[in-house]
């Protein structure tokens, strides 16, 4: 009866304990088919992170803002970032058949080579873009490229968008100019007759105001029209008679 008592003392004792240690739903603790991620696990926190770091970037407004890598120089007012063709807002460089417009190119290319990492704004003004391409502000290197290009002489401000774009109260495009672009539309609507003036001869097909600034065939929404000389805005590079044909 003794011998008995001990055996079954020392086969039920394990089972009870094995039992417990099983759970009533026949899985261990130690079931790796059913780890679960506990609030503040690494894992929740890696899927979590991406989403912080938009908002950190250093834009104004809500249009697009967003970093990423130049892939290519096109001139000195129009760069590729990350298959994306960026227009420079407000900033204008000469076109690339002219001297000073293979001067702006260099220019861009030596202070923001392709590879740069560059932080674009999107102006919140234009957000339609410019023939297929953004317009915005590009920052590069710690350096506001559409700034750099006016300081360094190598182009010039589109004054007749200082009052829509959303730069045009930053200090460097009021440095620039359009500090003077609400008094020139205040008398331009007051003195009609005085802005029609402004209208350059050389073209008389439509409007086109006379130099400066200077204007490239980019800048006209027109093509093929007739251009007398002296052209000053230079439309006519091969004297036919006819402005930006392409």
């Amino acid at each position: 009866m003794r011998k008995e008592l001990i055996i079954g003392t020392g086969v039920g004792i394990p089972l009870i304990i094995l039992m417990i240690f099983i759970g009533g739903d026949g899985h261990s603790s130690f079931d790796l088919g059913e780890s679960e991620i506990t609030p503040g696990d690494p894992k929740q926190i890696e899927l979590e992170s991406p989403h912080s770091e938009q908002s950190s970037l250093d834009c104004s407004g809500t249009a697009q803002c967003f970093e990423g890598t130049v892939t290519k120089i096109i001139d000195g007012d129009t760069i590729i970032v990350d298959g994306q063709s960026i227009r420079f807002s407000l900033s204008s460089a000469p076109e690339l058949k002219m001297f000073e417009g293979q001067d702006s190119k260099k220019f861009i290319e030596t202070i923001c080579p392709v590879g740069s990492k560059v932080l674009v704004d999107e102006d919140d003004g234009q957000v339609l873009g410019s023939y297929g391409r953004m317009v915005g502000v590009i920052t590069c290197n710690g350096i506001n490229l559409n700034s750099e290009l006016l300081d360094a002489n190598l182009g010039y401000l589109q004054d007749r968008f200082c009052d829509s774009s959303e730069f045009g109260k930053e200090s460097w495009a009021q440095k620039h100019g359009c500090s003077n672009s609400g008094s020139e539309l205040e008398n331009s609507n007051n003195n009609p007759e005085p802005a029609k003036s402004n209208c350059d001869t050389s073209y008389p097909d439509f409007c086109i105001p006379s130099s400066p600034p200077d204007l490239d065939c980019k800048d006209i929404e027109k093509k093929g029209f007739t251009v007398l000389q002296p052209d000053p805005h230079r439309f006519d590079s091969d004297k036919d008679g006819i402005g930006c044909e392409s």
